[in-house]
Formats: C-alpha cells, sequence, structure tokens
C-alpha cells in the first residue's frame, strides 16, 4: 500500500481531493519537471500564442455519406496509432465542416478522450488525407525545431505522465486544451535540443516515406495483378439454394455474397492458387491463466490490437521464467501476423510483416500467423493477405454471434494473387523503415530521460 503525506496548500493549488492523482507517475512527473524547468536555461510554454496553438474542433454530430455522395475518408482518433490505418467510414463532403476536421502535415494529435488515452503523433502526408472528430486534440507548433523537441518530450513516460495526470472524468477520461497549454517544457541545453530536435525529425521522416511506400507497394500490386471485385449495393441482395446452405452450415448472408465468390473465380483464372500451397497458417490455441509482470521482469505480448500499432498502448508481459511455456505464442521474423478474432473493430485480418524489433515477441491466441514457404518471399505474401479479394475472402467466412473470429482452416483456403512480377524487397525495405523511425525516436527520448534524471 503507498501512503502519502500531503500539505492543505498543496491541495489548494491543484484543486484535486482524489488520492491517486498524489499517488501517481503523473505528481512524480511534476516534481521532475519543475525541478528541471529551476536548472534550465529556458522552458516552452505551450500556452504561449507564439510558440503553439492548442485546439480541438467543436463537438458536431457527424454526417456519414449515402451512397454515391461526395465523402472524405474518416479515421477514429485512436486509429492514429496503427502503422497504416484505414477509414472506417466515409463522411459527406457537404455536410461536415470538413476544413476543420482535417489535420495538415507537422501537426501534433493527441486523444483526448476515452479510456486509452496513449501517445501522441505527427500528421504527415499520409494522415492528412483523412478528417477526424472532436476527440483528438491540435497542437500546431509554428517552428519546426520546437515541435519535434515537444513531440519528443511529451512521448516520454514523464511526459505521458504529465497528460495523464490532468485528465478528469469518472468513466471516460478527458483533457482538455487548457491542460495541455499549462504544460512547461525544460529546454535543457541548445545542444540537447538540437541533438533531439534532428533525431526525432529524421525518424518522422522515415515513418513517413515507409508509409508511402507501402501505400505505394499496394497500389503496384493490385495494378500487376489486375483483378477488381464488384461494387455492388447490399441491398440488392442475393438468392442462395438451400442445399448449398445446408453443405456449407452457414446461414450469415455475407459468406454468400456473390461479388466476393465472381472476384475469386476471377482471381483463380488469373494464376490464383490456395494459400495453403505457398504458406503454413496457424493459431494457438487454448486458454491458459496468464500471470502478467512488471515491464523489467518480463517478455512482451501483444494483442491483436496492438498488433496493429506502431506505438502499443497497455503492453503487458509474461514472466521471462514463462519462456519455454508460452513458446507456441512467439513471432518471428519474416511472418505475416492478423488480427483472428476479437473486438479490433473492423480491423479482423489487417497484415503487418514481423520485423526485427518484433522478432521473438508474443502475441496472444487472438493473433493469426502466416509462415511463408522457404521459397516464398514474405514481402509477396504481405501484398497478397493486404489484397481486396483476399480480405473480402476473409470477411465472408469471419463468423460469431458477439466477436467474430477467422480460423486457420479457413484461412488457408483463400485463393491469393499469383506470384506476379514484382520488386518485393520494396516492401521489406519498407518496413525495414518504420523500425529503424521507432528506434530513433526511442532514442530521442532516451536522451531527454537521461537529462531528466541527471
Amino acid at each position: 500500500m503507498r501512503i502519502s503525506t500531503l500539505n492543505r496548500t498543496e491541495i489548494s493549488n491543484r484543486c484535486r481531493l482524489d488520492s491517486s492523482y498524489y499517488l501517481s507517475e503523473g505528481n512524480i512527473a511534476v516534481r521532475l519537471v519543475g525541478t528541471a524547468i529551476k536548472n534550465s536555461p529556458r522552458y516552452i510554454n505551450l500556452g504561449d500564442t507564439d510558440i503553439a496553438s492548442v485546439w480541438q474542433p467543436n463537438r458536431n454530430i457527424l454526417v456519414y455519406a449515402g451512397n454515391g455522395e461526395e465523402s472524405v475518408p474518416y479515421l477514429q482518433p485512436y486509429d492514429i496509432l496503427e502503422y497504416l490505418p484505414e477509414a472506417r467510414a466515409q463522411l459527406s463532403l457537404h455536410q461536415n465542416p470538413v476544413d476543420k476536421l482535417k489535420v495538415p502535415e507537422g501537426t501534433i494529435l493527441q486523444t483526448c478522450s476515452g479510456r486509452n488515452l496513449g501517445p501522441l503523433v505527427i500528421s504527415d502526408k499520409y494522415l492528412e488525407k483523412f478528417v477526424f472528430g472532436s476527440d483528438l486534440m491540435r497542437i500546431t507548433i509554428h517552428d519546426s525545431s520546437t515541435r519535434f523537441y515537444v513531440y519528443s518530450f511529451l512521448n516520454t513516460w514523464v511526459g505521458q505522465a504529465l497528460l495523464h495526470s490532468s485528465k478528469t472524468g469518472s468513466v471516460i477520461d478527458h483533457l482538455s486544451a487548457d491542460d495541455i497549454r499549462a504544460l512547461r517544457i525544460p529546454v535543457f541545453s541548445e545542444e540537447v535540443f538540437e541533438k533531439v530536435y534532428s533525431i526525432m525529425r529524421k525518424s518522422y521522416e522515415l515513418f513517413s516515406e515507409a508509409r508511402l511506400e507501402l501505400v505505394s507497394c499496394k497500389e503496384e500490386f493490385l495494378s500487376a495483378v489486375n483483378v477488381h471485385k464488384e461494387n455492388t449495393s447490399l441491398c440488392k441482395g442475393w438468392n442462395v439454394q438451400f442445399k448449398n446452405v445446408f453443405s456449407r452450415k452457414r446461414i450469415d448472408a455475407a459468406f454468400y455474397d456473390w461479388t466476393t465468390f465472381d472476384a475469386v473465380k476471377k482471381l483463380r483464372e488469373a494464376g490464383g492458387y490456395q494459400l495453403s500451397t505457398v504458406a503454413k497458417i496457424h493459431k494457438p490455441g487454448g486458454r491458459n491463466k496468464t500471470n502478467y509482470v512488471e515491464k523489467e521482469y518480463g517478455l512482451p505480448i501483444l494483442s491483436g490490437r496492438q498488433l496493429l500499432q506502431n506505438q502499443t498502448v497497455g503492453l503487458k508481459y509474461l514472466p521471462k521464467s514463462s519462456a519455454e511455456k508460452y513458446s507456441s505464442f512467439s513471432l518471428k521474423k519474416g511472418w505475416i501476423a492478423y488480427p483472428a478474432d476479437g473486438r479490433v473493430e473492423g480491423r479482423l485480418g489487417t497484415p503487418v510483416l514481423i520485423t526485427d524489433s518484433r522478432d521473438g515477441w508474443f502475441a496472444s491466441g487472438h493473433v493469426g500467423r502466416i509462415e511463408a514457404h522457404a521459397d516464398i518471399h514474405p514481402g509477396y505474401l504481405y501484398l497478397a493477405f493486404s489484397h481486396p479479394i483476399v480480405q473480402a475472402q476473409l470477411s465472408a467466412v469471419a463468423c460469431g454471434s458477439v466477436v467474430d473470429a477467422v480460423y486457420p482452416e479457413d484461412v488457408e483456403k483463400f485463393i491469393v494473387p499469383p506470384h506476379v512480377e514484382f520488386n518485393y524487397d520494396r516492401v521489406t525495405t519498407a518496413w525495414a523503415m518504420i523500425d529503424k523511425a521507432d528506434s530513433l525516436r526511442n532514442e530521442a527520448c532516451k536522451i531527454l530521460l537521461q537529462e531528466m534524471n541527471a
């Protein structure tokens, strides 16, 4: 049990009565930053309008686009933490304040409502094509060097603790623009400032370039395969013979989507083949009682949702002593992993290429694995599994009354695009760039933490 004694002045100044606030990492962070500011030559005041603008759009009811209506792709705030977030919905172009919902390149974004107030990101050329709602705080810092320094600081555990210490709400957490404007960020020296800025800028550029390269690879592969699924309104419906329903033991309409059947037929005719001929598909089964430990004593284990995140939120750790027990849950470099079941909000089946940074990590039994045969390039498997017709097959076989699930025995029967002529090294190189960007981001944060503890 943690016990702390407070004086009346401290309680009065902070206007907080909840004990957890005074026993949290946030309170430790407040003291660390306070000491750092006293000992530093200067600090950055996010409330200074000459330095930054902190704001969020007014809360409005968003209007989704109807069939054939001009639209813009919409992302949920939590999606910004993913490697390659995809729009889950389209908003009406003319019935929403689209200009206020866009995030220009270089804008720092912070989730400000919900149970998962996570790390910040900087909008890049990939993100600026989307629109976001009011639960995403916008931080515009005019000077680029200051922007990357602030971003680095706020991504340290100290910066995150400061943000979390300001949150309010009895059930749903909230951060306000005033909470962020109140932050003071120490600049330890101009040498440290320049070093952190330079490293984080390089991280940002690498990550942005890698994202665009993966998108380009997907588009070029799609064009090379040149087989497409027909888009049609589901309200038209389709007829299914009872014998087919009886033999396949499925009564969900999506399973019998004729456009998917037609696309798969065309893909097979174009040289496509069954996934099991080029890869092994598996998913660890069974339920085990799991005891988690602190980071320093454990090995990371990813959920289906965390698998898709560039910066994981709420990561848990298995005891190092249990590594052999959970060996079937490990991930290997070159594998393709995907959320196979669970509440992943429309991201079921989204593939991720496992790279050096996550080689040997664990993933839960809710994550499927695709292990390429020795003569198959992992870059090909990533593009093949990302193909819209393969994803349509996955949507068709997903089942579950509450939580959707996809089983390996179904996945291995998928028809995937042929191994067309393509430079698949581009895919693995792009994922390696993401690894490097992550490493540089961590390096910048580490420098600041070292200065904080000095």
